[in-house]
């Protein structure tokens, strides 16, 4: 598998963005006096280092320390790169080199699982990371696309780096290891940080703004709460898609709704034949 890193390009002042190739993930910089912060590392060890590189030579200052947003391969493989550095990520993170997923996504993008390593400073709530003089808030508003997802926000700048909890290049990815019923509250979270003028750069795709947010929240809580309707209605899965009203278009929805009908099935929501009353 070809690994590559475009040119970082500005959202804000001393903050940029490049594009690392194939998963088209987007890497945040946030350049301080002194040193730069890189936000996600890309899909591999060697993609890592790459972005290392061009971080560096970017910012014109050395790299200080790195941030994963969530375990995904494409925003967590390529920390080995900053391994001498401080690595910050949610605790969930570390645990997930232990999974057979983990290990399976590795050799499927061809990288040996031995040689991935967990973040040095992993943190369940909130960190603030001096980069050079300058700050950036690491933040965990709770379970939403994956059990450990991170946003990193720039104060002084204006600019949030959501990972994949927000998109802008499709909808969003609603894995296996998603959590469909807490995600809009995590998206809250991110949305009490941001203002009329706030930049919000998701894992994939152009910057968003404040309004597409709450649209892509909003989506995210609509469809949720479409299947527990349809489940409350008496609604089989194989039958939803007919009889629902969607937020996202059929392929999106068809593949998450196994996973919907799955989770609220764990809260004891399953659908039940409806009698006619006599």
């Amino acid at each position: 598998m070809q690994f590559s890193v475009g040119e970082f390009l500005p959202v804000a002042e001393g903050v940029l963005v490049a594009v690392a190739e194939p998963a088209a993930v987007n890497i945040g910089l946030v350049v301080g006096p002194s040193g730069c912060l890189v936000i996600d590392t890309g899909s591999s060890p060697e993609q890592g280092a790459l972005i290392r590189e061009r971080a560096e030579q970017a910012a014109g200052v050395p790299v200080l320390a790195a941030v994963v947003t969530h375990w995904h391969h494409d925003h967590f493989f390529g920390l080995a790169g900053f391994a001498d550095l401080p690595g910050y990520a949610h605790e969930s993170v570390a645990e997930w080199l232990g999974h057979a997923e983990c290990r399976r996504d590795a050799t499927e993008v061809g990288v040996d699982p031995n040689a991935l390593v967990a973040p040095s400073h992993p943190f369940s709530l909130a960190r603030v990371i001096d980069v050079g003089g300058r700050r950036v808030e690491i933040v965990h508003f709770g379970r939403g696309h994956t059990d450990g997802d991170v946003v990193a926000f720039v104060p002084d700048a204006g600019v949030i780096f959501t990972g994949d909890l927000l998109e802008s290049a499709g909808p969003p990815a609603f894995g296996a290891d998603c959590h469909l019923k807490e995600w809009p509250s995590a998206v809250d979270g991110v949305l009490g940080l941001v203002a009329e003028e706030t930049v919000l750069v998701p894992g994939h795709g152009p910057a968003m703004d404040r309004l597409a947010a709450f649209t892509q929240r909003a989506e995210i809580s609509g469809l949720y709460g479409q299947v527990e309707y349809l489940v409350a209605r008496g609604v089989n899965r194989e039958d939803a898609y007919e009889q629902g009203e969607w937020p996202f278009d059929e392929q999106t929805v068809r593949a998450v709704l196994p996973l919907a009908y799955a989770q609220l099935a764990d809260e004891g929501k399953v659908p039940r034949t409806q009698l006619p009353l006599v």
